[in-house]
């Protein structure tokens, strides 16, 4: 496989890797649309983007294991063809449900792909030209997951949201055939080893809660007592996981791993990288598409320098990173989103085209060096099935921060978005008590305000009303009433036409009035929820500026040391 041939199959797993991480984003913008076509509630619509990532983080590591088994290159193919028949059924979907399901069925093809592509195409080339796989591997990674939105947005406003996953089944037949000219099927080398089934059992119970709370968390209460379960399940699956990892033959992750330090802050660091990327990646569409009312192929244009800084930078920062150690790289790239971060929390709903651009640009920047000096380092001491066990580990730790990157932002946006509605209920009735209406008006204008807010109804400016036809006829009966009290009862027959016209003037033109405040008040309401819900946005970033300048300090972790021998199984058994 290697030599000639060997960039070949370089590209053909970058194709690989390109197809599953581009999916772990594609649905954020695309999502409104789905949820519009299939009538899905927010919390059902959270499970179609959780249930990808976090089906591959589970699944990464026993698939890389049954692929050694069985044969990487065979199991590549499957994981092509499983993942095609996934993103045909995503498309042919009718309901939140089944969705769902076709979505999990894709991810499993993805758990597949994603780890076999790494050491697929690491082992194509020689170890001495090994940056070069790396590089354009690491680069895939984050140029797909940025280039989802873009990708999304474009398919969904020219064709459909159907096609953000039909547009995957010529790519996967295509790549079945190029996988079928160019990888050697026959003899491949196997290894004879098992499967820590306790370890997948455990890595899921401690995933699957704390997803769990941080999706439920609003609804719940953070310290209710179905939140404090799964925190306790997450911790007790933790703990247990180690111990039974420490124990098993066959572990699901090998341990001696995190005692290479490079291999150690990689995973660190992939890890909060991913986050800090899919923080944005996930959020920022749905603001320009909400609030600032873009349509999703402007919103897709406005977020692909992301992807673009990824594309160009990517193989420049992993040539420093292999000149000067991983440390400077690693610091400058993490400031450099900690910068974006700084012009996110800036974002309103006037922020410009430009101001957009700039810190798109500038988080694909800093998450280019991230990436490649993670993907390098988390190779550097390993050969074999340590290579292989090193990969499967450095992707479920990927995919583990996309998964907490889409709980913890959404999380932490909608309970700011809580937050906010407090605040416009609270100006409303500020607004209200100086408007010149009846006290009863009030409070069900005030009500029906808040049940407005609270729908999400005052961003499309709805007009509450203080009065029905049915009140308004009311009024001009007690009216006409009053004033035909006034005068001699021989004369209330002839004058009660003219008395009932002029009443149902004054009534009217009272209303129009009122109507004119009423407008008035709606209209600062309906601004006011705007701004303040959009500030929702900024404010969650400004909270993640510390977190993300704290990464710098991962780049201590690739201090320099003597280099080690590479590490490999001593007592693994192989079968031709």
């Amino acid at each position: 496989m290697r030599g000639t041939g060997g960039m070949k199959v370089v590209l053909l797993m970058c194709l690989g890797v390109f197809v599953c991480m581009l999916d772990s984003t594609i649905m954020n913008i695309t999502l409104p649309a789905i949820q519009d076509s299939l009538h899905t509630s927010l919390e059902t619509s959270s499970w179609m983007l959780n249930v990808y990532t976090m089906t591959i983080a589970v699944l990464a590591i026993p698939m890389a294991r049954f692929a050694e088994m069985y044969g990487r290159n065979k199991f590549y193919i499957v994981g092509l063809f499983v993942f095609g028949l996934g993103s045909a059924l995503c498309g042919l979907a009718n309901n939140g449900d089944f969705l769902i399901a076709a979505r999990f069925i894709q991810s499993i093809g993805a758990a597949i792909l994603i780890p076999c592509s790494m050491v697929i195409g690491i082992a194509a080339m020689p170890i001495e030209k090994r940056i070069l796989p790396l590089t354009l591997l690491g680069a895939t990674q984050g140029l797909a997951t940025a280039l989802g939105p873009t990708v999304g947005g474009i398919i969904t406003e020219k064709l459909s949201w159907h096609w953000v996953f039909y547009v995957n089944v010529p790519i996967c037949l295509l790549a079945i055939v190029a996988a079928f000219s160019i990888l050697p099927l026959k003899k491949e080398t196997r290894v004879k080893s098992k499967i820590d089934w306790f370890g997948l059992l455990f890595s899921v119970s401690a995933i699957f809660p704390l997803n769990l709370v941080l999706i439920k968390g609003n609804t719940w209460g953070w310290v209710s007592t179905l939140a404090v379960i799964c925190y306790l399940i997450t911790a007790a699956s933790i703990v247990l996981f180690i111990v039974a990892e420490k124990k098993s033959k066959a572990p699901m992750v090998n341990l001696t791993l995190f005692k290479d330090r490079l291999f150690t802050g990689s995973v660190v660091t992939v890890t909060t990288g991913f986050i800090f990327l899919i923080g944005v990646m996930v959020l920022l569409p749905q603001f320009l598409t909400n609030f600032q009312h873009k349509t999703e192929l402007q919103a897709a244009l406005l977020v692909t320098p992301v992807s673009a800084a990824i594309f160009v930078f990517s193989n420049f920062a992993g040539l420093l990173s292999k000149k000067i150690g991983y440390t400077i790289p690693v610091i400058l790239g993490f400031g450099i989103m900690g910068i974006a971060y700084y012009l996110l929390h800036n974002l309103t709903i006037n922020s410009t085209s430009k101001e957009i651009i700039v810190l798109c640009s500038l988080l694909g920047l800093g998450f280019s060096f991230v990436i490649s000096s993670a993907t390098i380092a988390s190779t550097s001491s390993f050969e074999g099935e340590m290579l292989t066990a090193s990969q499967s580990v450095f992707s479920m730790l990927r995919q583990v921060g996309v998964v907490l990157a889409v709980a913890i932002f959404v999380a932490g946006l909608t309970n700011n978005i809580q937050d906010k509605k407090q605040e416009v209920v609270h100006f409303a009735a500020q607004k209200l008590e100086r408007l010149d209406v009846p006290q009863s008006a009030k409070e069900k204008i005030l009500r029906e305000t808040e049940k407005s807010i609270n729908a999400g109804e005052t961003l499309r400016k709805t007009n509450p009303t203080f009065m029905t036809t049915a009140e308004r006829q009311q009024l001009i009966d007690i009216n006409v009433q009053k004033a035909l009290a006034a005068i001699p009862k021989e004369q209330r027959t002839s004058a009660q036409e003219s008395i009932y016209q002029m009443v149902e003037k004054q009534v009217d033109e009272d209303i129009a009035k009122k109507g004119k405040f009423l407008k008035n008040y709606s209209n600062q309401v309906s601004t006011f929820t705007k701004e303040t819900i959009a500030s929702s946005f900024a404010d969650l970033y400004k909270t993640s500026i510390p977190f993300v300048l704290l990464c710098c300090l991962t780049g201590v972790i690739f201090r320099e040391r003597k280099k080690k021998p590479a590490v490999t199984f001593v007592n693994t058994s192989v079968t031709e």
